[in-house]
């Protein structure tokens, strides 16, 4: 169990500094986005279960030699007040601390996420109220998609999620509608509703709520900036089936000229809560430019099934330790 401890925290420190910033400047990412998508959780599931599992597994080492056998242990013990066997197992106070701070690092996690996803519901819920109310439905658009015009002149446009694609909606504004031509303007809500028709927002949500917990650590900061940029691309790409690079380009760079009104904007447009993540197309990195401007072949079956491999055993490691040693 102890040795199972120091694989686990060392797999977390790998996973959490080095790794990250490595894959952060990945040249892969920009030719096979959702393969890079799927890496990335990968690595924050594993390193949350080796962060979390670490000081449990070390804090229970004294009751069993694995973790299922020392929790039940632990728990009939505790339960049936046996201090007499408690007091022969050697429980030391380092023990007792590690064991009470994997359970506070789990609970920490669990609860932001919680926090995160009822608050952003809330704002979202807000904010889907101020756009009917401020808004006129677009007719003929792309897939014959939920979107609303709002009049306002500057420049923008995002996307709303609901619970579910039938109640989401996409947003333009007046002055991105006299700005741009009809196949620009198909370009950015093909862009939008490939959004809304993945559910970007639920990684976007889940990687702002592990950064809000441990804002320190490496691989949330950079997760957090790799997913936007990657949800991005993948939006591209959707759109890119429909539309050429160039017309998507142009639609990206006007729409992407001012970023949606938040709580200094003009009282006539919606104001975008900061608990609203990911609504907007405003992310435009110079890897998600070069890929539109120059774009590289994707990545082979091959090496794209290694990824996802990887990514598995990845994620298999931890759990399967955890689990079944």
């Amino acid at each position: 169990m102890e040795f199972l401890a120091l694989f686990l925290a060392a797999l977390a420190v790998l996973l959490a500094i080095p790794v990250p910033k490595i894959l952060h400047t990945a040249s892969f990412r920009g030719r096979s986005p959702w393969a890079a998508m799927v890496l990335w959780q990968a690595i924050a599931l594993a390193g949350g279960l080796s962060m979390v599992g670490a000081p449990i597994v070390y804090g229970l080492s004294p009751f069993g030699d694995s973790l299922p056998h020392a929790l039940s242990s632990a728990v009939q013990l505790t339960l049936s007040e046996d201090y007499e066997t408690l007091g022969q197992l050697e429980v030391h106070p380092w023990h007792i601390f590690a064991l009470c701070l994997g359970l506070f690092l789990g609970g920490h996690l669990l609860l932001t996420l919680a926090r995160t996803y009822f608050r952003v519901l809330g704002a979202r819920r807000r904010h889907r109220q101020l756009v009917d109310l401020l808004s006129t439905p677009l007719p003929n658009t792309v897939d014959d998609a939920d979107t609303q015009v709002i009049e306002h002149e500057t420049p923008l446009a995002y996307c709303l999620p609901g619970r579910t694609n039938a109640s989401s909606v996409t947003v333009l504004s007046r002055g991105l509608l006299n700005t741009l031509s009809q196949p620009e303007l198909g370009a950015v809500v093909a862009h939008e509703q490939t959004h809304l028709r993945q559910r970007h927002h639920l990684l976007t949500m889940a990687f702002e709520a592990w950064y809000r917990a441990l804002p320190w650590l490496p691989t949330n900061r950079y997760g957090r900036d790799a997913v936007l940029e990657l949800t991005e691309m993948l939006a591209d790409d959707g759109a890119l089936t429909r539309y050429s690079p160039e017309t998507l380009l142009r639609s990206l760079a006007l729409s992407s000229a001012q970023t949606p009104p938040h709580d200094d904007g003009p009282a006539s447009a919606p104001q975008l809560d900061n608990d609203v993540p990911g609504t907007s197309n405003t992310l435009i990195t110079g890897a998600r430019l070069q890929r539109l401007l120059a774009p590289k072949e994707p990545l082979g079956k091959l090496a794209v099934l290694g990824v996802v491999a990887g990514s598995a055993a990845l994620l298999a490691v931890p759990t399967g330790l955890l689990l079944l040693s």
